[in-house]
């Protein structure tokens, strides 16, 4: 409810602002064709639509002409070529609609990889890693970071292991900016971010302590 879905509707161009403007590269949005411009964009949603037919077919929506290294490289990335390798005909493998043969996690990742095929200028992941453990999460944020070259990627998220290493992380509340800074500056600021740090850090703490005294127990 602070304002996320909007502000990537307006980038998108769904959306109208009514106040103030939106630039790209030092123009105003309305300068541009919207289409021209999405077509410079990668989007990756929390709910990944995954179409019936195979992983290939899904992965060059955006990229027709994809080869199998292409493919390759962007699943690499975004980390599902083990379940691809290990599916009977790899690529080619079926999934149902809106992927339902798959994992949540599984859609995410495809969805990512789609999205990278793309190679857009802009990519916008919104909280797109929530179906992934912390672990997968880890290594696809590492590997984003290590493909970024000339992108701008801008990640949505709730998570503060997600967005911790972002050059600017942006607080929204209640539909207004609340705080622009860093990680290592906004988690000693007073305010929002440095709430969330210290809740998410004793809910960690509460479950190693759950998960020592399991083990004691057994």
């Amino acid at each position: 409810g602070s304002g996320k879905s909007t502000l990537i509707r307006l980038l998108l161009g769904f959306n109208k602002s009514e106040a103030g403007s939106i630039y790209f590269d030092k123009q105003d949005m309305e300068n541009y064709d919207p289409k021209m411009l999405r077509r410079q964009m990668g989007v990756v949603l929390q709910e990944s639509f995954l179409f019936a037919g195979s992983i290939a077919d899904n992965l060059r929506i955006g990229q027709t002409q994809a080869s199998l290294a292409d493919m390759t490289e962007a699943v690499t990335t975004a980390n599902p070529l083990g379940t691809i390798q290990a599916l009977p005909n790899g690529f080619e493998a079926l999934v149902g609609e809106r992927g339902v043969t798959l994992s949540g996690g599984q859609r995410q990742r495809l969805a990512i990889a789609r999205a990278l095929l793309k190679d857009p200028a802009i990519l916008i992941l919104d909280d797109a890693l929530s179906a992934v453990d912390t672990d997968t999460e880890s290594q696809i944020l590492t590997n984003l970071r290590r493909v970024r070259a000339n992108r701008t990627t801008l990640i949505v998220a709730h998570r503060l292991s997600t967005v911790m290493h972002a050059d600017r992380i942006v607080v929204l509340a209640d539909g207004e900016v609340a705080q622009i800074g860093n990680h290592a500056t906004l988690s000693q600021t007073p305010g929002i971010y440095r709430q969330l740090c210290e809740l998410q850090g004793q809910v960690q703490r509460d479950i190693q302590q759950s998960r020592t005294s399991e083990g004691n127990l057994l």
